[in-house]
């Protein structure tokens, strides 16, 4: 989290030389990240986002197994080699790739809160994503997530508010994560609180809730009892995995990052990844 500030500082000295990113590092364009409107990094400034997917083939039963051996000895190697697998379909042809884009607006960025709202093209996705002194709070609004048909046809919206600024030792009773999800025919909350424990443990409470509205309001309350049970066993089940995830996390970023620097060369070093990660080059009929 101290890296937030200065990653957000980082974004803000940004070079566009004919609205085109530069990269911080290298100077050279970066034709994925592209200011359309407006005046970087002031607010009201729209960007255009293009990120490809790669369709990248399965892998055959043989090199199943040796990712699953490298799995189980090194999940750095592994991951590794599956860069690997991944370099060598693209380069004989076998990876079919699907470009994204995304409009981003500046909507506000002053000293008390940065505020970005984004929208994919092809899901009809839009999220609005802003940092300030307190929690981190996104909206992600997904057309028709659960189904274009019948009941569960909608948009659905799901808030999540963070305040890692919060976590032990300084928790005071109040959940860090609070997520609220929306859709026409219901409202579901859950709330995730850490506090200490013993030493070296950390105590984790959850708690979710959900209600329909209008008339399947009562159906809602009816099969809520049967569905709380599978839902906390989901819960247990992640809380269970996560410290073998953060470790994997940590190896990875240790690797990347051998010296913990401190935050504002960490976010430096962020931001230049992050650049490296956008497409120097996109197809000539997306420019507009």
């Amino acid at each position: 989290m101290a890296a937030l500030p200065p990653l957000i500082a980082q974004w803000r000295s940004l070079t566009f030389t004919d609205g085109v990113v530069l990269h911080p590092v290298t100077e050279k364009p970066h034709d994925g990240l592209r200011v359309v409107a407006g005046l970087h990094p002031y607010p009201g400034a729209a960007y255009r986002l293009m990120l490809r997917e790669d369709d990248v083939p399965e892998p055959t039963p043989e090199e199943a197994l040796v990712a699953a051996r490298l799995e189980d000895a090194d999940t750095l190697a592994a991951a590794e080699w599956e860069r690997g697998r991944v370099a060598v379909a693209r380069a004989t042809g076998r990876v079919a790739t699907t470009w994204h884009t995304y409009a981003i607006t500046l909507e506000a960025d002053d000293r008390d809160r940065t505020c970005f709202t984004v929208h994919h093209d092809r899901s009809g996705t839009r999220a609005r994503v802003e940092f300030s002194s307190g929690p981190i709070d996104v909206l992600l609004q997904v057309p028709d997530w659960l189904g274009s048909h019948g009941l569960l046809s909608g948009m659905v919206s799901a808030r999540v508010q963070i305040d890692a600024g919060r976590l032990p030792p300084y928790e005071n009773g109040e959940p860090q994560l609070v997520a609220t999800v929306t859709h026409p025919r219901g409202r579901a909350v859950a709330e995730l609180g850490m506090a200490r424990a013993e030493p070296g443990r950390w105590t984790v409470t959850t708690s979710a809730a959900a209600r329909g509205v209008g008339w399947l309001r009562p159906l809602v309350g009816l099969v809520a009892p049967f569905l709380r049970r599978p839902v906390q066993r989901g819960l247990d089940d992640f809380l269970v995995a996560l410290p073998q995830r953060l470790d994997v996390l940590n190896q990875e970023i240790a690797a990347h990052y051998p010296a913990p620097p401190d935050p504002h060369t960490l976010a430096a070093q962020v931001m230049a990844d992050l650049i490296s990660s956008v497409p120097a080059v996109t197809p000539a009929s997306s420019r507009g």
